[in-house]
């Protein structure tokens, strides 16, 4: 048998075994001794008191001292297996997302709010960057301008006028690059949030049906 296909056998053997153990234990001691039947390849049939591997593999059946067929329990099916353990496993993984959710939200609302703020403080940098941006672009003109003038009157070139242009247009890529990083960052805040609003919706209509379901009022027929 293949490991990921033995292991998985061994697993669910271990799970079934466990069950069976503390559940036929309590029936043996109200119904009396139950055995348990596999047939093997060739037909035989195979009794014990105790539920093994093999049984599991091959599928079995529960009989009383007078071999009556009290239950009959399929053979292991991994096919199945895995199709539960996945719902499980999945299951499983909501169960902690919502945990996680729950902790950091109390309500769809709350997110929502959550969400607003996060987005409300990019919006005010991303305004705040782009004043300065516009700023940095003006000092830049008048500088050039002037340094121009300048050189008119002198005709010598000065040295440090190409250094400076080049420091504002280095602020002025870097701001760009600041507005472009806060944009996608409002994007995605507001993407992230939309799974965990519409979860926290879901949780809540279902909180609500459940509460409805309990207080259901009793209606009497006319008279």
């Amino acid at each position: 048998m293949h490991y990921l296909q033995r292991f998985l056998f061994v697993a669910a053997t271990t799970c079934i075994l466990s069950s069976a153990s503390f559940v036929y234990a309590a029936e043996d001691a109200s119904v009396g001794k139950r055995l348990y039947r596999y047939y093997n390849d060739k037909g035989v049939p195979t009794m014990s008191d105790q539920i093994t591997e093999e049984h599991i593999r091959r599928g079995y059946d529960i009989v009383d001292r007078n071999m009556q067929v009290i239950r009959k329990f399929p053979p292991f099916d991994e096919g199945v297996y895995l199709k539960d353990k996945a719902r499980r496993d999945a299951a499983f993984r909501q169960q902690q997302e919502d945990a996680r959710i729950l902790r950091l939200f109390s309500s769809a609302r709350d997110a929502e709010l959550a969400r607003n703020r996060q987005l409300d403080t990019l919006e005010t940098s991303i305004g705040y960057n782009t004043l300065q941006l516009q700023r940095i672009k003006r000092l830049r003109a008048d500088f050039v301008q002037d340094a121009a003038a300048a050189e008119r009157k002198t005709n010598t070139p000065d040295p440090k006028v190409k250094a400076r242009i080049v420091e504002f247009d280095k602020q002025i890529l870097d701001l760009q690059a600041l507005i472009t990083y806060q944009r996608t960052e409002q994007k995605k805040v507001s993407n992230d949030f939309v799974p965990i609003i519409q979860r926290l919706t879901d949780l809540e209509k279902a909180e609500s049906s459940k509460s409805n379901a309990q207080f259901v009022p009793i209606t009497t027929r006319a008279q």
